[in-house]
């Protein structure tokens, strides 16, 4: 879930949804097509989910659906909530869900069960662009036909073993297996001629098939990666957060994978924000640059 105890659910807000279906439920779409021309085609129980979504206005006139598609196996939607809910969002959610499968068993009772338990949600910031979200429900089935194109650059890898312990890797494992790596670590002892000669060996492995390594959180090692993407370089990109079951990077991120250029390694358990995770990672990239 996605439920913040700082936040508001009843207050004026734009949320992405996001419903998976039950494992015993049959499919609720087919994709088809390929990527540059995805086709969607509903089955009937995606048929009667989508009536239901675009029935969240009779639920509450105050809810209005901004965007929605209905994959496979799971359903994303953008919901506005436009004036202060007299329930919170989770309780209509939890309505249309009902509904849903009452609809459904009635066509067909041997499905007991549509939807998993809960749902995931997050809501709008200032700092996100619903442009974004938007883009990002309507080119779901885009990055569904991609990942079944380009099978090797989405792999998903739970078990990846680094320096004695285990990481999930997601994008290209291949670029784990080059052996030009460079570490993008910056100290701050570091003097303006060691930073120029770091600099200009980055750009040699950005521009000669390399790959750059590192958690790129300061704004300098951001500006280097900016550089090596510029460059069309490949990156081991290191986070401190798991990856959830059906996370997939954003859209940025997902597009250097559909180029083979990203392989995102995270921890198997949260690791603290701070310097010391920070120096962490430092280590990790230095010791993923060390392997062949």
């Amino acid at each position: 879930m996605g439920r913040d105890p700082k936040h508001d659910y009843r207050s004026r807000c734009i949320y992405h949804i996001t419903i998976s279906k039950a494992a015993s439920c049959p499919v609720f779409s087919y994709v088809s097509g390929t990527s540059s021309t995805p086709l969607v085609t509903r089955s009937t129980i995606g048929e009667i989910i989508e009536q239901q979504i675009l029935n969240f206005p009779k639920l509450c006139p105050s809810l209005q659906i901004l965007q929605y598609v209905i994959m496979p196996d799971h359903i994303h939607f953008a919901i506005f909530a436009r004036n202060y809910l007299p329930r919170a969002i989770g309780s209509y959610i939890g309505m249309m869900k009902v509904k849903t499968g009452q609809i459904i068993r009635e066509i067909f009772p041997a499905i007991k069960n549509i939807f998993t338990p809960d749902f995931h949600d997050r809501y709008l910031r200032p700092i996100h662009s619903l442009e974004t979200i938007i883009t990002y429900i309507i080119e779901n089935p885009k990055r569904l036909l991609e990942r079944k194109e380009k099978p090797g650059f989405f792999q998903r890898i739970n078990n990846t073993e680094i320096k004695g312990s285990y990481w999930q890797s997601y994008g290209n494992i291949q670029l784990f297996y080059n052996p030009f790596k460079g570490p993008v670590v910056i100290h701050r002892a570091d003097s303006e001629s060691i930073k120029a000669a770091k600099y200009n060996r980055w750009k040699h492995i950005s521009e000669n098939g390399g790959v750059l390594v590192s958690p790129f959180i300061s704004p300098a090692e951001k500006e280097v990666r900016r550089q090596c993407e510029n460059a069309n370089g490949k990156i081991i990109l290191l986070t401190n957060k798991p990856l959830s079951e059906r996370e997939k990077p954003a859209a940025h991120d997902f597009e250097r994978c559909s180029q083979g250029r990203l392989l995102i390694l995270a921890p198997q358990t949260p690791l603290p924000s701070g310097r010391e995770t920070f120096l962490y990672l430092n280590s990790i990239a230095e010791s993923i640059a060390l392997s062949i």
